[in-house]
């Protein structure tokens, strides 16, 4: 017999097995093998009756129905249930089925059997009915978990699609948004998330909480004032409201559509509002009816409707498209007779198409323009036979589906979609519009000749002759991933445009900055500089006291000219001011000017050796020799600075034998530059720090590399250096050889000139 010991570590594992990863499946398999090792019954057999109930048979549904455990310790041939002679015919001679329920709900069904007579005494079954109990509340605390998990992915799954949706509190305010709602906003996640719904919607919390249950109502965007959506609501818990947002702005393309077909038609189109009142009515109006536009905007065409007192209810009851002759009452003793066709739309109001009175005329026109704006749509659109069949298809269909008008004539419109389920929708869809008229918003999937299948969103509505006999169907396809992908690049293009207009903007503003204060600046420091000069040479009788104070006034009012006009440089290469006089220059010639070879004197006075070497094949090159000297005088200063001892070589020879430019090389056996300092050094205002120099001298501005680059730059030409820590640096630049000029740069140079003609500076 089990002993309680027994009981209770068979209690006690199966709550351990629960916590384990398994399924339902596996852990009543355990259970199975432990109760039945413990106890050696030779069988156990546990069934799920809580997620599965087809497997039960007729006893296992007895023991449910009675909520009793079912004892039989003597099992024969000739028992009441079929089962039960199964089993004896088997060899087993006790029996026990024990239901679990666990709060009412069935969970379980365990069956024991025994080869023994009267093994199952009352003691016996209350303690299995003890562990089989333990196993129902695990089993149902798994399956409510999975469930759970199954319910929170499924939600997350409906959430993040391409309709924009949110989840708010009674209060309105926004919990969570997805993407498809940030980008309906133009808004990030941070910027909706916490803010009211009303900021984004002309609605409150009070108005989206009527709308619970899915009702649907026109709502619009605060953002953008001619967009509306169309808004439904569910409630999630006491707390949160599942808000769902659908762009019905179609209504302008629409109009767009109309505009383009109405050109050389004979019929005129007007927008009704569910209350006949006229929203809009195409420009042709004046020509179809002799009527001007002004006489029907805004007002009611029920109330303008003259001898015809059954009109409002035959409007009513329009479905599908629906003819009748109107006379018109314009007012003033003015009437105009007109022929309308008139169905609902998606907008819960009406499209009227206005024609003469002449029946045959207004047909062949009618049937021209409908067939005009289908073909032009961008919208997928089939035409369905009222047994199910393709009978044509536009532009936008052939397409999507890849087979021509000829190739599915005829063909069954089930055999376009990937799987059952969209198949399944169809017939569904099929069915109701029978009926009501118009299925809209149905998600499925089509598949193309030799593609992958394609989400998409359908629209299926009845076709129907004047005596409202049905002749077939008329299916729009929305091919979702395309309009999104669309939808998201033309934003991101946008956004991007805009950053880079306020960049623009700010850069200008900054080098107008540097150029005005610079330039103002200039004057004055100039005056004193020449003040300062005349003061220091001028009188043999001076003070040397006040000689020295003069000299000091000289040097710094130069040093911050020099600065000045560094800073102009910078403030003109960046905004296109330099206009560049390009010419032939010959690099034997180029060396030899004073500037250069002022440095190379100052370079020997600090005991470096100066050397130039310009290869024997190196040609004229294309450039501005004295924009060319600023860079070179640029970067041979800096070598002196950064050099005590060896040596500066200034080169220039030919890339190669076939190419089209020029590369000089200033190379130093100075300090050398950091890989991190490489990287931040053509940058303005930047400057080295000076490690490993004895004799620390003046500080520049940290503009000369700057400049270099831009007027390098200007040139077509590129820049660079190679350095390593205490061995030295190579400067170097490239330029192209004279006639290899880009056409790029020649252009350039034609609007700095014509610039500069038109710039007051």
């Amino acid at each position: 017999m089990l002993e309680t010991a027994t009981v209770e570590q068979v209690v006690a594992d199966v709550f351990e097995m629960s916590r384990e990863s398994g399924s339902k499946e596996d852990l009543l398999a355990k259970f199975a093998a432990r109760i039945g090792g413990a106890m050696g019954i030779e069988y156990v057999l546990v069934k799920d009756t809580y997620s599965d109930r087809d497997r039960l048979d007729g006893l296992d549904a007895f023991v449910m129905n009675t909520g009793k455990p079912y004892v039989d310790n003597r099992l024969s041939g000739y028992s009441a249930f079929p089962e039960l002679i199964k089993h004896y015919n088997l060899g087993f001679r006790s029996c026990t089925m024990l239901p679990v329920s666990v709060e009412g709900k069935p969970v379980l069904v365990a069956t024991f059997l025994s080869r023994q007579e009267d093994k199952f005494d009352a003691g016996t079954v209350s303690k299995l009915g003890m562990a089989a109990d333990a196993l129902g509340y695990a089993v149902a605390a798994k399956a409510e978990r999975e469930r759970s998990l199954s319910l929170a992915h499924y939600f997350d799954a409906a959430f993040n699609t391409y309709m924009a949706q949110m989840l708010i509190d009674r209060n309105g305010t926004i919990v969570k948004a997805n993407k498809s709602a940030c980008e309906a906003f133009g808004k990030t996640q941070k910027e909706i998330v916490g803010r009211n719904v009303g900021e984004f919607i002309d609605a409150d919390a009070n108005m989206l909480l009527s709308l619970q249950g899915w009702r649907t109502a026109d709502i619009r965007d605060r953002l953008q004032r001619g967009r509306v959506f169309k808004a439904s609501c569910g409630s999630v818990n006491d707390r949160l409201l599942h808000v769902l947002l659908s762009d019905s702005t179609e209504l302008l393309e629409t109009k767009e559509k109309v505009k383009i077909a109405e050109q050389g038609a004979n019929d005129a189109f007007a927008l009704l509002a569910p209350d006949t009142g006229i929203i809009w009515v195409s420009a042709n109006i004046e020509r179809v009816l002799k009527i001007g536009r002004n006489a029907f905007v805004g007002r009611r065409l029920a109330d303008m409707v003259y001898g015809d007192s059954g009109f409002e209810a035959w409007l009513g009851q329009v479905d599908g498209a629906a003819t009748r002759t109107l006379r018109l009452n314009l007012g003033n003793g003015v009437y105009a007779d007109a022929k309308a066709v008139v169905s609902r739309n998606q907008f819960e109001g009406y499209s009227c198409m206005l024609s003469s009175s002449n029946l045959e005329k207004y047909a062949t026109a009618m049937r021209g323009a409908l067939e005009g704006l289908i073909e032009s749509s961008n919208d997928a659109i089939i035409s369905i036979d009222a047994f199910g069949y393709v009978k044509s298809m536009n532009r936008s269909a052939e397409r999507l589906l890849g087979y021509s008008n000829s190739e599915l004539s005829g063909t069954a419109v089930s055999s376009l979609y990937s799987d059952n389920e969209s198949r399944g929708k169809f017939d569904s869809s099929v069915a109701i519009a029978r009926n009501s008229g118009v299925v809209e918003n149905d998600f499925v999937n089509v598949m193309p000749k030799g593609g992958e299948a394609i989400p998409c969103e359908q629209s299926l509505r009845s076709m129907r002759d004047p005596d409202y006999n049905l002749v077939g169907y008329m299916m729009v396809v929305k091919e979702l991933a395309t309009k999104q992908k669309m939808s998201r690049l033309e934003d991101a293009n946008e956004e991007l445009e805009k950053k880079f207009e306020n960049a623009k903007s700010e850069s200008e503003l900054k080098t107008q900055f540097l150029y005005n204060i610079s330039h103002d600046l200039k004057t004055p420091l100039t005056s004193i500089y020449g003040y300062g000069k005349l003061l220091a040479g001028g009188s043999k009788d001076l003070d040397p006291r006040y000689k020295e104070y003069a000299d000091i006034i000289t040097k710094e009012a130069d040093r911050l000219l020099q600065l000045i006009l560094q800073i102009l440089d910078v403030a003109k290469l960046s905004s296109g001011r330099i206009q560049l006089d390009m010419q032939q220059v010959n690099f034997n010639d180029l060396v030899k000017n004073p500037a250069i070879q002022s440095l190379a004197e100052f370079a020997g006075k600090k005991g470096i050796a100066f050397e130039v070497a310009i290869g024997y094949d190196v040609p004229p090159i294309q450039a501005d020799p004295n924009r060319l000297i600023q860079v070179l005088v640029n970067l041979i200063g800096n070598a002196i600075k950064f050099t005590e001892r060896g040596s500066i070589r200034l080169s220039a020879a030919r890339v190669s034998s076939k190419s089209r430019s020029v590369r000089v090389e200033v190379r130093d056996t100075g300090t050398g530059i950091s890989k991190e300092d490489m990287k931040k050094l053509f940058k303005k205002f930047y400057q080295v720090q000076r490690k490993g120099l004895t004799v620390q001298e003046g500080s520049g501005t940290g503009l000369g590399l700057s400049i270099a680059k831009e007027i390098v730059n200007l040139h077509d030409g590129r820049i660079g250096v190679e350095s390593e820590p205490g061995k030295g640096s190579t400067f170097w630049f490239t330029l192209p050889i004279a006639g290899a000029q880009k056409k790029s740069n020649r252009k350039k140079a034609k609007q700095q000139e014509a610039q500069k003609e038109t710039d007051p500076r």
